[in-house]
């Protein structure tokens, strides 16, 4: 699948509309009409009007509904690779870098976008396995999202911060999924604290 820079494109080159516009800022305002709505319950309307782009434009530049989809989850599911692989990657303690990052899991889930769930969490949900792309996808990315996870704690294992006991990829696998807990948490609501206290929980099972 080409990349949303890939697919990049001019207006003028575009009947009925004379400006040009910016794919990526586009595969971005689909990310929030797709959560919003989940994939299902997204209609080309919603999407030429959470995106601003003419029916034409949309179609020029992604051809179709899923095409716009898969560029939106790639971008999403990207950017939290980044987030995450910066945020781990902090020199100093590791355990306070896995603390942070889980901690911005929970500062978010507190926000009104933590209302707004998770696209990842929302696909698997709707599509999984039924769509091998969508599964394939997603499947690469909780993968990589643990092996960042595990390469953490075996960084705090030996410098004595995290459990020498603990199997890395377990821990990597419960980390990932008190993430993705916390995503499914913030549609409901929660206080800040509430998140927190989550964190520091998963965190003792380090010790």
């Amino acid at each position: 699948m080409q990349s949303p820079k890939a697919l990049s494109t001019s207006d003028r080159a575009l009947p009925g509309r004379p400006r040009e516009f910016d794919i990526e800022e586009a595969v971005e305002s689909a990310i929030l009409v797709f959560r919003a709505r989940g994939y299902h319950g997204t209609s080309v309307q919603d999407l030429t009007e959470g995106t601003g782009l003419a029916r034409g434009s949309l179609y020029k530049a992604f051809h179709d509904k899923r095409t716009l989809f898969l560029a939106a989850l790639d971008h999403y599911t990207a950017a939290a690779l980044r987030r995450v692989g910066d945020a781990l990657g902090q020199p100093g303690s590791a355990r306070e870098a896995i603390r942070e990052t889980l901690m911005g899991y929970a500062r978010r889930a507190a926000t009104a976008q933590g209302k707004q769930g998770c696209l990842i969490t929302s696909a698997a949900m709707e599509l999984m396995p039924e769509d091998a792309e969508v599964s394939a996808q997603i499947t690469r990315m909780f993968r990589r999202m643990q092996d960042l996870f595990a390469a953490a704690v075996i960084r705090g294992q030996a410098c004595g911060e995290i459990s020498g006991s603990l199997d890395e990829r377990a821990v990597a696998r419960m980390l990932v999924c008190t993430i993705q807990g916390l995503r499914v948490l913030g549609k409901t609501g929660p206080s800040e604290q509430d998140m927190a206290e989550v964190v520091e929980t998963a965190l003792r099972a380090l010790s």
